[in-house]
């Protein structure tokens, strides 16, 4: 398992984690985003129809 830290604007990371449910921790959430990305289930904003 890989373990990674970043930097992220408080104020980007405050108003994203109000966006998770309180029955999903922020870990498993960012799991399922990293996978999504993997998986080509995340578009760039300008390729959204």
């Amino acid at each position: 398992m890989t373990t990674y830290s970043f930097e992220i604007d408080d104020e980007v990371w405050e108003t994203w984690k109000d966006t998770v449910p309180r029955s999903k921790s922020l870990d498993t959430r960012l799991r399922e985003l990293i996978e999504a990305d993997r998986d080509g289930r995340v578009t760039e904003p300008d390729e959204e129809q």
